[in-house]
């Protein structure tokens, strides 16, 4: 039985289920979570409709690929603890009436940043481990991109948002950042598998050592 927990607050989860609840193309609120030693902290974009219905990151045919992904690095997730640049479901209103996922918008970073960097402030020694762009801009800025810098051992100051000004600024401190594409990229792109799995094996080497 796997014991996993979430590091956020009950005041925490309040603000931020207020702030789905003040936005009319967000929904519901997925707690971050994982073990209570992690090796890394994984950071995806937002959560979809399944993890909103179950209140968990991660779950479904995502979920399944990425505990495929942590079992072949030798993890699971007690080992690791997951966030994401938003905590609630973005979405849009395609034709049909129906609802569909989409990336964050600025705004929306902006307004559950200062959720994120509290979340951050409490593994400075952790490995961050972001998948994708959405995850790897909030931390190093829009000129980041996952193609470039993917499968890289970083050491780099990130981004934290200042609610006084409404910009972002970079930390004193630096961290260790290990962008990753998504799991499933390679699922959906099968010209990218190799790409993927090589980068994975660099991980599963680095954690070796540590």
């Amino acid at each position: 039985m796997m014991t996993l927990h979430t590091i956020l607050t009950p005041e925490w989860i309040h603000r931020g289920k207020l702030i789905a609840a003040e936005n009319p193309r967000l929904e519901g609120f997925v707690p971050s979570e994982g073990g209570e030693n992690p090796r890394i902290l994984l950071l995806g974009e937002a959560p979809g409709d399944k993890e909103v219905r179950l209140g968990r990151p991660f779950m479904g045919p995502s979920g399944k690929e990425l505990d495929r992904w942590l079992a072949s690095l030798g993890l699971s997730r007690e080992d690791i603890y997951i966030t994401g640049v938003v905590n609630s479901r973005p979405f849009s209103i395609g034709k049909t009436g129906r609802k569909r996922d989409r990336r964050p918008n600025q705004t929306e970073v902006k307004t559950s940043a200062p959720m994120f960097d509290w979340e951050l402030a409490h593994f400075p020694d952790v490995l961050l481990v972001p998948m994708g762009n959405a995850s790897l801009q909030r931390l190093l800025g829009n000129q980041a991109k996952v193609g470039d810098l993917h499968g890289q051992l970083l050491n780099r100051p990130i981004q934290q948002y200042n609610q006084k000004t409404g910009q972002f600024e970079l930390t004193k401190e630096s961290y260790r950042i290990f962008p990753l594409y998504h799991p499933s990229y390679s699922k959906r792109f099968k010209n990218m598998k190799e790409i993927v799995d090589a980068d994975s094996h660099k991980l599963k080497a680095l954690l070796s050592q540590s």
